[in-house]
C-alpha cells in the first residue's frame, strides 16, 4: 500500500513534536488581567473618567471628541491601557478638567476662580 503525503503527516507529526520535546502555545489575549486600584493605570483611568464627567461627557461622547473608538476609551478609564495624552490634550476644552482631575488625584485642592472685569 502507498502512503500519501497527507498519512505520512498524520503519522509522523506526534512523533517529531514528542521527539524534539515542542508543546504547543498557548495565549489568551482576549480576557487581559484586570489592573488593581493600586495600579497607576488604574488611577489614571479613574482621573480621566473624572474630567469626562466634569464636561458631562458619556463615554461615546467623549471617544467622537477625541477621535478614538469608543472601546479604546473604555480600556483607558477601566486602565487595560494607557491613555493617550497627546491625543487627549489635542481637545482644547479637555485640557483644564485633566489637569484639575490629576490634580486631586494627588490630593491637590483644586479652586476655580472666576474673574469679570468690567468695560465702561
Amino acid at each position: 500500500m502507498t502512503l500519501t503525503v497527507a498519512d505520512r503527516a498524520v503519522r509522523t507529526h506526534p512523533e517529531r513534536a514528542e521527539r524534539d520535546g515542542l508543546r504547543m502555545a498557548k495565549a489568551d489575549l482576549r480576557y487581559p488581567e484586570a489592573p488593581a486600584p493600586s495600579d497607576l493605570r488604574w488611577l489614571v483611568g479613574q482621573a480621566l473618567r473624572r474630567a469626562f464627567g466634569l464636561l458631562g461627557w458619556s463615554l461615546k461622547e467623549a471617544a467622537a471628541k477625541v477621535g478614538r473608538d469608543e472601546r479604546q476609551v473604555a480600556r483607558w478609564l477601566n486602565g487595560a491601557e494607557r491613555p493617550q495624552l497627546d491625543a487627549l490634550f489635542a481637545v482644547e476644552e479637555l485640557r483644564q478638567p485633566i489637569v484639575q482631575a490629576l490634580s486631586e488625584l494627588v490630593g491637590a485642592e483644586v479652586e476655580v476662580t472666576i474673574r469679570l472685569r468690567r468695560s465702561s
